[in-house]
């Protein structure tokens, strides 16, 4: 049994119209999650970059210096909502692991001074060791856009876990991966 539906020009219209804006849509919105050929970051494989930065204790942080540990380095600013998500959570994680001596975690901060990190690490009671840094230098040898970003590499310098502003990581995936990394002999 057939059932017919009479089309007359308003309806024909109006779902040209509809028509038109899904592909309006599809157009725009296609755009936006093309893949950037500009845009680039550190994937798990990839060698750490050659990079160099004090920490807030005085101590070098580099590629060097981290050889033969097991390391997070993360880049944020404390205006970013999303960073101010996952710094307790990377807190946490440092606490369960900061008196292991092949283990060494380091933030950096992505243009934002000492004065103003300094202040949102005591407000905060963080006690993660951190690199400020007033400009994007650093944070460019890593990735080309977006935080908070959170890179884990091996003894040997090779990246094992990223994670970017895309996903909200937990201490738990944190120490996980950590605690894999240790557990492999070198």
């Amino acid at each position: 049994m057939l059932i017919s539906i009479p089309y007359t020009k308003s309806t024909i219209a109006a779902a040209f119209m509809r028509l038109t804006l899904l592909i309006s849509l599809l157009l725009i919105f296609g755009r936006c999650i093309q893949e950037d050929p500009d845009v680039f970051s550190l994937k798990p494989g990839d060698a750490l970059p050659e990079f160099s930065v004090e920490d807030n204790g005085g101590n070098i942080v580099s590629t060097a210096t981290l050889r033969g540990k097991v390391c997070l380095i993360a880049f944020v600013n404390t205006g970013c909502p999303d960073c101010r998500k996952e710094l307790p959570e990377i807190e946490s994680a440092y606490q369960q692991v900061k008196d292991n001596e092949v283990v060494r975690f380091v933030i950096i901060s992505r243009s934002q001074g000492y004065e103003s990190l300094t202040e949102y690490w005591t407000n905060n009671q963080l006690t993660i060791p951190y690199s400020a840094q007033e400009d994007d230098a650093v944070f460019k040898k890593f990735a080309s856009q977006n935080i908070p970003r959170i890179y884990i590499a091996s003894p040997q310098g090779i990246l094992v876990f990223t994670s970017d502003d895309s996903s909200n990581v937990v201490a738990e995936t944190i120490s996980t991966q950590i605690n894999n990394l240790i557990r492999v002999p070198e």
